[in-house]
């Protein structure tokens, strides 16, 4: 008898919080069930990595945007990025050497990336680009072209960011691949 009042007193208790509507308690159960899966509807790419070309003599159209630097400083850019997560497959995060808290980034990029970072590196030779992360600024670099290991082909983007900027940039960059560029048979799963 004494169990059974415990067990509807728990189930009282629970319902209450759960359908209460205390936003904490369904923030908390949703997060619960959420998923990290590039397939499910409800991923979100987190980490995304943009290149933008930075516009030194800014007109004021449209395709420009004053953002705030890392440092202090405002700079201007294209909104348009020259290069994204989209073509990126994997992350290294590479610490420097005497200064773990600080990382480069190793990027494998996929075929159509090769060339758009080819294009990118030969046009903007010698030129600061600027790389944004979820539409914050990390840092300024100069683009340097690829390396390849076998069919891999990897870049090296040397702008010194935070040690957990760039291991979430490692973590995420498989899943914002999958989610960018779904296989051609998750299309015919979704009609069944």
């Amino acid at each position: 008898m004494k169990i059974q009042k415990i067990g509807i007193i728990a189930i009282l208790f629970i319902g209450t919080f759960l359908f209460c509507g205390c936003e904490i308690f369904e923030e908390a159960l949703q997060e619960s069930y959420a998923s990290d899966d590039p397939t499910s509807e409800e991923y979100e790419p987190r980490f995304v990595l943009g290149v933008f070309e930075i516009v030194n003599y800014p007109r004021a159209t449209s395709l420009e945007k004053q953002i705030n630097t890392r440092d202090g400083r405002q700079i201007c850019i294209n909104v348009n990025p020259i290069f994204s997560s989209r073509r990126i497959r994997a992350v290294k995060a590479v610490p420097r050497p005497g200064n773990p808290d600080v990382c480069d980034l190793e990027l494998r990029i996929d075929r159509m990336g090769k060339t758009q970072w080819q294009m990118l590196s030969d046009g903007h030779r010698g030129e600061m680009l600027t790389l944004m992360i979820d539409s914050r600024h990390v840092g300024d670099f100069i683009p340097e072209h690829t390396r390849g290991y076998g069919n891999d082909e990897w870049v090296k983007i040397r702008v010194g960011m935070d040690s957990y900027t760039a291991r979430g940039v490692a973590k995420f960059a498989k899943k914002n691949y999958s989610f960018y560029n779904p296989e051609a048979s998750d299309w015919f799963n979704q009609l069944f």
